[in-house]
């Protein structure tokens, strides 16, 4: 008995050796995002270094990624999953979970927005003041502070669940926002930034032209990778060919130079463990990272992921999965080098990314793995570089060794299965290998950052994972809340935490960290309406106020008559009726501009006969209860009713300037033009202000109302008697 059981662990043990344990098949394969978009830059954090490095387009990210937008940076990222975020200026976001059905994120500061593009997931978005959950369909913008986070709905509708008082808060797309702080919820007023707004409006319109065009590669791809299939058709051409006996239909690249060849134009980083690739190709990340490449006839083509096999168009069974790099590694002295696997080739890497050819490698079973490079199918095509170019470039296509043959590959170099210190010396040391490129990096987040990190990192390490439908089912019981009408919450502002890269560990008491604002006013359609009132109305009094200036220069011109007529008798009366109205010389000018409209909007019909604008302007004097505005009225008045009155004999007046019988033209014409006027504009007032003035000729005044102005001729110098009264 003891015999057989000896054979039979060692039978185990040969097995084990020769079969490498392959990644749990109920284990769920990792669900990978893109950073699609970037305007000016984007830092990803990096724990085993606790620093940032400078993210490139096509960069992935899974659960435990955190990024930090730069003072002028803005990003956009895509999750198979349809979970879209873009992110504003001087934000923080760290994934906390990424799932087929579930994208849980937290927001620590700054500006962000979110889309549910799918039909099945549910978007979660934390702070440090509650969190957010976003059924399918549901478009909303989270703005993040040190003392408060605002949660406007763009789309569909949110919950929002303060943390402090356990409530839940709906949020609908047109209605007002919530504003929160630790204790409080109130009511916001809905509007978005107008500057970030226009750029997701910019970013909108990119993709509606893109969908709108339609794309037949399309027709191809699962649909989540839908909206990537544009790509494929401005690059390249969708072929019928045999593979191993079987007709399929694979995409073969076009916009190429000769001796291309894929995991060429672009670079490797570290990227949790295993090297990762980054194009530098338009086509170049789903190709890439999904599906497999083939060697046909000398040349490669692609063939695309799988989801769901089917009948209909004839496809190679890759499965769906995401991988950072389906090649196997060689190495001799100072060159390493790589080889494309074709389809069912074993891929090894330290993480489980799905699909049934893939061997999650750790330090006990690799040293049972024994590669031979004589069993790549695709060794001929292998890429070699210096090992000073593996980390230093951006893109290997132009230091790539050429001088490469088959027989020179299978004699001297080795095969390996993981890039680690045998094939790189020293490369667990090299920090320039979690690089995404060689760019450099001028402002970093202050360590004061990571605090908020480590705590969600916390809430990673748990794994524990949530189910979407027992998610909202308890958000569903949470209490409803109301928000409070009586207080009022500061809008969101956040600290400005990027500081020159060489302090970003310096104590933060000796730095200056000036809190920003996150959000700018208005760019809601309610908030527009209510600030265009506003800026209507001076509109509105401005053509009169342009009119008015102009004439009043004029007038300006025609003023000489005013002094003549209320200075050539009491010329001392004008200073005592410049204190009282300093406004009557030349600068009043500007008083009827800015008052006669405002007072009077009646005027403008009178402008309209051609006259009665300048009576609104008397109108003012007339406010200030003395009989001197009168003439100024008048006078004011005239030049710009003789302006469209140029065929009337008023100019006359103009040389009369020099002239002191001026009043009296300048009282009969107006005087015969202006009887309409005062029956609209009631000035028995006046009269009765110049009672006070002129005690001994009121009657006189109110006999010459300036309906009837041709006896004004008479009332002036009545005026300068009574003008003569006022000095004593």
């Amino acid at each position: 008995m003891n015999r057989w059981i000896g054979v039979w662990v060692g039978l185990c043990l040969a097995l084990s050796a020769l079969f490498p344990p392959f990644s749990a098949a109920d284990e769920p394969a990792t669900t990978v995002g893109r950073v699609y978009y970037i305007k000016g830059s984007l830092l990803r954090f990096i724990d085993a270094e606790q620093d940032w490095v400078a993210v490139v387009k096509d960069a992935p990210f899974t659960t435990g990624d955190t990024f930090y937008t730069g003072s002028q940076g803005r990003a956009e990222l895509i999750v198979p999953n349809g979970t879209w975020v873009r992110m504003g200026k001087g934000t923080q976001m760290q994934f906390i979970a990424l799932y087929s059905d579930l994208s849980e994120t937290d927001v620590a500061s700054g500006v962000a927005r979110f889309y549910n593009k799918s039909s099945h997931t549910v978007v979660k978005s934390t702070c440090p003041f509650g969190y957010v959950l976003a059924d399918p369909g549901a478009v909303f913008d989270f703005y993040v502070g040190e003392n408060s986070v605002e949660v406007v709905a763009l789309g569909g509708k949110v919950g929002f669940i303060h943390s402090a008082t356990n409530a839940r808060y709906e949020v609908s797309a047109g209605s007002s926002s919530i504003l929160a702080d630790r204790q409080l919820v109130v009511s916001g007023e809905g509007t978005v930034d107008p500057e970030w707004d226009r750029w997701n409006a910019r970013r909108e319109n990119f993709w509606a032209a893109k969908t709108s065009a339609g794309a037949r590669s399309a027709e191809y791809l699962p649909h989540s990778l839908h909206y990537d299939a544009h790509a494929l058709d401005e690059n390249g051409t969708w072929e019928n060919v045999y593979y191993q006996g079987q007709p399929c239909w694979v995409w073969r690249p076009i916009a190429i130079g000769p001796g291309w060849s894929p995991f060429t134009v672009g670079r490797w980083t570290d990227w949790y463990g295993d090297l990762t690739w980054i194009p530098a190709e338009p086509f170049g990340y789903l190709t890439h990272h999904y599906g497999n490449w083939i060697y046909l006839n000398h040349r490669w083509c692609w063939a695309p992921p799988v989801a769901v096999v089917s009948r209909g168009l004839p496809l190679l069974n890759v499965g769906f999965f995401w991988y950072p790099g389906r090649v196997s590694w060689i190495h001799h002295g100072t060159h390493v080098g790589w080889i494309p696997l074709s389809p069912h080739e074993p891929y090894y890497c330290h993480r489980n990314w799905g699909g049934p050819h893939t061997i999650v490698v750790n330090q006990v079973n690799i040293t049972r793995i024994h590669v031979d490079v004589r069993n790549y199918t695709y060794v001929s095509q292998a890429i070699v570089v210096n090992r000073d170019h593996f980390f230093g470039v951006r893109t290997y296509r132009n230091v790539r060794v050429t001088d490469m043959n088959q027989n020179a590959i299978v004699s001297r170099y080795r095969a390996a299965p993981v890039i680690n210190d045998t094939v790189i010396t020293d490369y667990r040391d090299l920090r320039q290998r979690f690089n995404f490129t060689t760019a450099r990096v001028n402002e970093k987040p202050h360590l004061t950052v990571i605090n908020r990190i480590r705590q969600n990192e916390r809430v990673i390490h748990e794994g524990r994972r949530e189910n979407p439908v027992l998610l909202r089912e308890q958000v569903k019981k949470i209490p409803e809340g109301r928000p409070d009408r009586l207080s009022r919450i500061e809008a969101p502002k956040a600290m400005n935490y990027l500081v020159p890269a060489d302090q970003m560990n310096r104590p933060k008491s000796e730095l200056r960290l000036p809190p920003r604002e996150i959000k700018g006013r208005g760019e809601d359609p309610a908030a527009t309406r209510i600030e265009r009132p506003e800026t209507r109305q001076p509109e509105r009094s401005g053509p009169a106020l342009q009119v008015q200036p102009a004439p009043v220069e004029r007038p300006g011109r025609i003023a000489p008559p005013r002094p003549a007529q209320p200075g050539q008798p009491p010329v001392t009366d004008k200073p005592e009726s410049q204190p009282s109205r300093p406004e009557q010389v030349r600068p009043e000018r500007q008083r009827p501009v800015v008052p006669a409209p405002q007072l009077q909007p009646a005027p403008i019909e009178r402008r309209e006969r051609n006259i009665s604008p300048k009576p609104v302007s008397p109108g003012q004097p007339p406010a200030a209860g003395r009989p001197e505005p009168q003439p100024p009225r008048t006078e004011q008045v005239r030049p710009e009713q003789q302006r469209p009155a140029g065929p009337q004999p008023k100019p006359v007046e103009k040389p009369e300037r020099i002239t002191p019988p001026r009043p009296v033209p300048q009282g009969q014409p107006p005087a015969m033009s202006r009887p309409l006027p005062p029956p609209l504009r009631p000035e028995q007032p006046r009269p009765e202000r110049l009672k006070p003035e002129g005690a001994g000729k009121p009657a006189e005044l109110q006999k010459t109302p300036e309906q009837t102005k041709p006896p004004r001729s008479q009332e002036q110098p009545q005026e300068k008697s009574g003008q003569q009264e006022r000095p004593r």
